[in-house]
């Protein structure tokens, strides 16, 4: 009886091991089909974003480190200059020469590395900067006059569909030349609204800041050198500016308070334009493009 159970046993292990083989048998197990998890999106966080001459004689977007280290290409924006990060780091404007003197401002998906021109048709440099949702761009567009270019303040949406001029026009006796947008006015905001750093003409080429209504003047830089650009860090405790040396131009971070600056720029290198994201690790900025109206 006991060899009768064991061989009944054996057989059934046997017809199991075996049956397994075949295509048609049922297993034991369900077999569960591979998830394919969504890839996360390209988001510049913690970036800075600048013109160089390093990998292209043409120059480029490039992207780097808070510290200067790990500098790339940026994929799709060869040739372009004067970068914008999205409040959401996800997208990035830039400028770029599509004729002699002529200039489109393009904007990029970081994910897809395709830049798409939004607006074209312009002269000087248009500066484009985000609107603080992340839908739409303010420039500086030229109208051509009998008495030479003059500049004028326009926006446009994201997708490239609302161009409107948002700057009046003067008196037919009054010159005005308008440039320089960012979405509180012409210096740049620290990312609390609270304060404004900007160039200065008095002494000129220095940086300063000062409190939002005016008060507390902090000469964030005295030096002899020509110095421009300030954009703020996602919190607010530095800046990066651009500063010209000898025949270079650099890109430097300074503490708000005006200590402890440090050059971004390899030596001999020309890099312009820095623009720091407003999206740290910590925080969300901005509209995904598909909510944007």
């Amino acid at each position: 009886m006991k060899r009768h159970v064991g061989g009944l046993i054996s057989f059934s292990l046997l017809t199991l091991i075996t049956g397994g083989c075949r295509p048609d048998a049922p297993i034991g197990l369900p077999v569960l089909a591979a998830r394919v998890e969504p890839k996360p999106p390209n988001v510049l966080r913690d970036a800075i974003a600048f013109f160089t001459r390093e990998f292209s004689a043409s120059g480029g977007v490039a992207i780097m480190q808070p510290d200067g280290s790990v500098r790339q290409p940026l994929a799709g924006a060869e040739a372009g200059f004067e970068p914008a990060i999205s409040p959401n780091g996800r997208r990035i404007a830039f400028s770029r020469n599509t004729d002699l003197g002529v200039t489109a401002i393009y904007i990029m998906d970081v994910d897809e590395g395709v830049a798409t021109p939004i607006v074209g048709g312009l002269t000087l440099n248009p500066t484009p900067v985000w609107s603080p949702d992340g839908c739409q761009i303010a420039f500086r567009s030229v109208l051509e006059t009998s008495g030479g270019p003059i500049g004028r303040i326009s926006i446009i949406n994201g997708d490239g569909t609302g161009l409107r001029q948002v700057t009046p026009e003067p008196g037919p006796l009054d010159f005005a030349f308008d440039e320089g947008p960012t979405w509180a006015g012409t210096p740049s905001w620290s990312p609390d609204g609270q304060r404004i750093a900007y160039f200065s003409l008095d002494p000129p080429g220095d940086i300063h800041i000062r409190n939002a209504d005016g008060s507390n003047l902090v000469a964030l830089t005295t030096n002899p050198e020509f110095e421009s650009w300030p954009r703020w860090s996602a919190d607010g405790s530095q800046l990066v500016i651009s500063r010209v040396i000898g025949e270079h131009v650099a890109v430097v971070r300074i503490n708000a308070d005006g200590t402890g600056e440090a050059s971004l720029t390899p030596a001999g290198i020309d890099d312009f334009m820095p623009d720091w994201s407003r999206r740290s690790h910590s925080q969300r900025g901005g509209l995904p493009a598909s909510q944007c109206n």
